[in-house]
């Protein structure tokens, strides 16, 4: 793969580095091609990854394993095979990858040479103070690489760089785009798809979503929605079994065609209380699988109702119609977008209703103690995702609240089981057929 120059700077740079880019800019991949490299050139050393959860901290595992490979075959240990959290090669250098989530106590213990922190802006502070002594006996480096998240948190405070500690690259996806020299890796036709997308993507969001996601900037004006001691007090529940005769609300959210992953999300409800029982993600699923995830998830864990995103241009929209055929579900499928809930099979009666009402319906359930979610990373990690702004109209001086966020699937599934097993239990707005 040919890297770009700053890339290549990176990669040749010995220090510590701080890396701010906009999304899909490639940090994850130098940051891989930079670890390889220097296991090869540093007999016996040891590379700590951390990241927020198990799944990206596999990602740089598989990218440095991938790169490896293709340059450095008889490196590699045969002794002591790959696996997706570990690399050790013949010369004894290796590399460990452990997902921190909200405490950071999977990386005490361990010493490195090099601490890699991924996606470090949305890293909690518990997180940074576990992880940074791994350097402590070494004098090690931090190479450290995250798209913004506001102006809060560590990431933020070494971005300044007042002592100096870092080295600093800032690269937006717009010049990442446009500067990238035509390769095999990077076709015109590539090139000109990217450019169309950030087009796109730029009508569809406000300035400052823009701003921060792609253009790599640090904004006051967004604000995290759920604050780190709400999810601390909320993610306090560990997995069990869930009783086919209790009362429980499935919320899912379907995915774009693409990488977006889907969310099935169950909640279960006792005496005005709800807990998170189940919590299931799933990536590039056909829409057949998907409708079936949902009939057996339903059937299994006796689901009073199910929301589903189901909205206009949406592919939640097939899947709902074919709910509907289903002689169970269609008494307990609801159709739910972020503009309006069906009140009857039919879908000709509805009532309005906002994201932001389901995800103030959310944040108040816990707040006054009646919900509990997993202690789970990734639902931790999607929590701490999620961001608001008041974006200006044109005509008006302010409008209502935008919320959103770049792993917000599981966030999006919890407030429709949240938002149904509420509305359900005060009996508001549910007509029933026999």
């Amino acid at each position: 793969m040919k890297l770009d120059s700053w890339q290549q700077e990176i990669v040749d740079y010995d220090g510590n580095i701080l890396l701010c880019t906009g999304r899909q800019a490639g940090k994850t991949t130098v940051f891989a091609h930079k670890a390889a490299k220097y296991m090869i050139e540093h007999k016996g050393c040891s590379i700590i990854i951390v990241s927020i959860t198990e799944d990206q901290a596999k990602l740089i595992i598989i990218m440095i394993l991938d790169y490896l490979e293709r340059n450095h075959r008889n490196s590699i240990s045969e002794k002591k095979k790959p696996t997706s959290t570990k690399i050790l090669l013949n010369n004894k250098s290796r590399v460990i990858a452990r997902p921190v989530g909200n405490t950071g106590d999977a990386v005490r213990g361990f010493t490195g040479d090099v601490l890699i922190i991924d996606e470090a802006s949305r890293m909690p502070e518990l997180a940074f103070e576990a992880a940074r002594p791994v350097l402590l006996t070494t004098g090690g480096q931090i190479w450290m690489c995250s798209t913004p998240f506001g102006k809060t948190g560590y990431f933020w405070e070494s971005f300044q760089n007042r002592n100096n500690r870092f080295k600093i690259w800032h690269v937006n996806s717009e010049e990442v785009v446009n500067n990238r020299p035509i390769n095999k890796d990077w076709s015109k036709e590539k090139k000109e798809m990217a450019i169309e997308y950030l087009k796109s993507e730029k009508m569809d969001m406000t300035e400052l979503q823009y701003g921060q996601e792609y253009l790599g900037l640090f904004l006051e004006d967004l604000r995290r929605f759920f604050d780190d001691d709400w999810i601390k007090n909320i993610c306090t529940i560990k997995r069990s079994t869930i009783n086919p005769k209790d009362n429980n609300y499935l919320g899912v959210d379907i995915a774009r065609m693409g990488n977006d992953e889907s969310s099935f999300e169950v909640l279960h409800e006792n005496n005005d209380k709800y807990t998170h029982i189940e919590n299931i993600t799933t990536t590039k699923t056909l829409t057949t699988d998907t409708e079936k995830r949902i009939k057996d998830m339903s059937r299994m864990d006796n689901c009073i109702k199910v929301g589903i995103d189901a909205g206009s241009g949406s592919l939640g929209v097939g899947i709902y119609d074919h709910l509907l055929n289903d002689v169970e579900l269609k008494k307990k499928v609801v159709a739910m977008n972020n503009r309006q809930i069906s009140l009857s099979r039919d879908g000709k009666d509805k009532q309005r209703i906002f994201k932001e009402d389901m995800y103030d319906n959310l944040k108040s359930m816990g707040e006054h103690g009646e919900l509990k979610l997993l202690d789970d990373d990734n639902v931790q990690a999607s929590l701490r995702s999620i961001q608001f702004e008041f974006p200006e109209d044109k005509g008006q001086k302010i409008t209502k609240v935008r919320i959103f966020g770049n792993y917000s699937h599981i966030v999006e599934g919890l407030i429709r089981a949240a938002w149904l097993a509420k509305k359900e239990k005060s009996k508001k707005f549910f007509i029933h057929y026999i």
